[in-house]
């Protein structure tokens, strides 16, 4: 996996033509960073692996040789140089299906965003996985009537038979089923996910087609991105109230139920501060909170945190809102929380009320904050 090269390569997985120097990939962890540390001993550390052996009483974590951090030299990975490597494309299957593109780094974003078709779309018939280069081979030859498919009368109500009810039925045991199956021990727990999340999302169109009352306008609220998050590991909230907040002596706007991702149960929170007797600025809090899945995941909490204030539609609107906690020097928002013991919030950097107006974030009273764990 790759970090710190631009968000085109955040956190994915590259598959290089010659396997690159031991020099440059974390020996704990197996990510390759544009920066990491070469201990003493010569075993290289991404900066979060050496952190933590820091905390552990700086031991390298390979052979428990005891480091200082003078002695520890970092090794820049510049992408000038990264990107002259050859690499494969991401839908590189390695049995002759997939795509078989090679070239350099610096090519691949154009080749994938641009050229390549090699990538699984679900057919909207039958739901099956298919290479987008044969979907329309495929779909006038595919017999399968997909979820959303429906039928609608003239009075714009959706009916459909027995065999419609069965499939829907159908769908909801396999997203019971799956769920059950994709367990947090479970290594490939979000690739399996991620197909749920899909069959979910497929299935809650379909629901959405049959509400009569449902406003057309409510059906294209929620932007694509927000449901298809391909590694599942992203959710929305929505925050309602918030011209009152501005108005109001209060000054926290809080969900009413805690969240869970990936086995996470957390709370946000929006906290609008003053200025000139109206709204100046929003600070997002995100707390950790007691869960019954805290057993099966890892703490402290090392997960990326990413916040971002949405609009319902636009992804260029979005605002990108900056993390202010560090596990250095706020450790005590990471640790896991304690029953009756209050968990200190890991707070954001301010963002200007008046770029939230500028952007047109707010939507029908409400503020809608995407939570992603990377």
């Amino acid at each position: 996996r790759m970090t710190g090269f631009g968000d085109f390569l955040e956190w994915r997985t590259l598959r290089f033509v010659e396997p690159l120097p031991k020099i440059r990939v974390c020996r704990l962890c197996g990510v390759v960073a544009n920066v990491v540390r070469l201990l003493p001993c010569t075993h290289v550390l991404c900066e979060a692996c050496e952190s933590q052996a820091i905390d552990a009483g700086s031991q390298c974590p390979i052979e428990g040789a005891s480091f200082l951090g003078e002695d520890v030299q970092t090794l820049p990975f510049a992408m000038r140089d990264l990107g002259e490597r050859q690499v494969r494309c991401f839908n590189c299957t390695g049995d002759n299906q997939g795509c078989t593109f090679t070239g350099k780094l610096t090519e691949l974003e154009e080749h994938f965003v641009g050229n390549c078709l090699h990538g699984w779309v679900l057919c909207s018939k039958c739901e099956g996985q298919v290479f987008r280069k044969d979907i329309l081979r495929h779909y006038q030859k595919c017999k399968g009537v997909g979820l959303g498919s429906g039928y609608k009368s003239a009075d714009g109500r959706v009916s459909f038979d027995t065999t419609e009810a069965g499939r829907l039925a159908a769908a909801l045991r396999d997203i019971r089923e799956g769920l059950k199956e994709a367990v947090l021990s479970d290594p490939t727990g979000d690739a399996k996910i991620a197909v749920l999340q899909h069959k979910a999302n497929t299935l809650a169109s379909f629901l959405d087609a049959l509400d009569p009352l449902l406003s057309p306008t409510d059906t294209t609220l929620h932007r694509t991105s927000w449901r298809t998050n391909d590694s599942g590991t992203a959710t929305i909230m929505k925050f309602h109230g918030v011209e009152g907040m501005r108005k109001a002596s209060e000054s926290l706007l809080t969900l009413e139920q805690p969240r869970r991702l990936q086995g996470y149960t957390f709370t946000v929170s929006c906290k609008f501060e003053r200025s000139w007797n109206k709204a100046g600025s929003v600070t997002l809090m995100f707390t950790l909170c007691v869960g019954d899945k805290d057993d099966f995941v890892e703490w402290p909490f090392t997960k990326q945190l990413k916040l971002r204030i949405a609009h319902v539609r636009k992804d260029a609107n979005d605002i990108q809102v900056p993390i202010k906690a560090t596990r250095d020097s706020e450790g005590d928002c990471f640790k896991r929380p304690e029953p009756d013991v209050p968990q200190k919030a890991i707070l954001t950097e301010k963002v200007s009320w008046k770029l939230i107006e500028k952007n047109e974030l707010v939507y029908d009273d409400c503020l809608f904050v995407a939570v992603a764990f990377e």
